[in-house]
């Protein structure tokens, strides 16, 4: 019998995987792996493999949405191509070489930092226009800034839907 232990260390899981996400770490991830486990231990009979390729279609969505987010809204402030791929690439470089420096809050400085200076260095190497260079630099910012809340609240929305399938 699965038992209140194990339904609290379960639940305690998934308010993990949540809280992981700020850190750039895989949360959603976590998430369905937690489901997936519980299936397995009680036979799939509330969370079925269905719904757990439901949650993992939106885990693997959102990784997705915020790999480009920030270059979305890099173009949407105005930047190139050039800015995008900046975004892109500052944000994956960025996270990379501040997660050892600061553990933790590396990566997600890093992304944050790493969006920006990509962004705005790119569209300043293209265009030769400071003014112009650091509002695609912030777009790419708030686009990193915005994928981060976006990933939160899906991985609530997740958990939501867990605790529905459970009750």
């Amino acid at each position: 019998m699965w038992g209140t232990i194990g339904s609290i260390f379960f639940w305690i899981i998934l308010v993990i995987g949540v809280g992981l996400i700020p850190f750039g770490l895989a949360g959603t991830f976590l998430i369905v792996l937690a489901a997936f486990v519980y299936g397995l231990i009680t036979g799939f009979a509330e969370i079925s493999m269905g719904f757990i390729l439901v949650l993992l279609s939106m885990a693997v969505g959102m990784e997705l949405l915020e790999s480009l987010m920030g270059a979305i809204l890099a173009k949407k402030f105005g930047g190139s191509k050039w800015g995008m791929a900046g975004a892109f690439m500052g944000g994956l470089i960025g996270a990379v070489l501040a997660t050892p420096v600061w553990p933790i809050l590396g990566t997600l400085v890093g992304g944050f930092l790493g969006s920006f200076l990509g962004a705005a260095s790119f569209e300043f190497v293209h265009r030769r226009r400071t003014g112009h260079a650091f509002r695609v630099g912030a777009g790419a910012f708030l686009g990193a800034l915005g994928s981060k809340i976006t990933k939160i609240m899906v991985a609530v929305i997740m958990l939501v839907l867990i605790g529905n399938r459970l009750i």
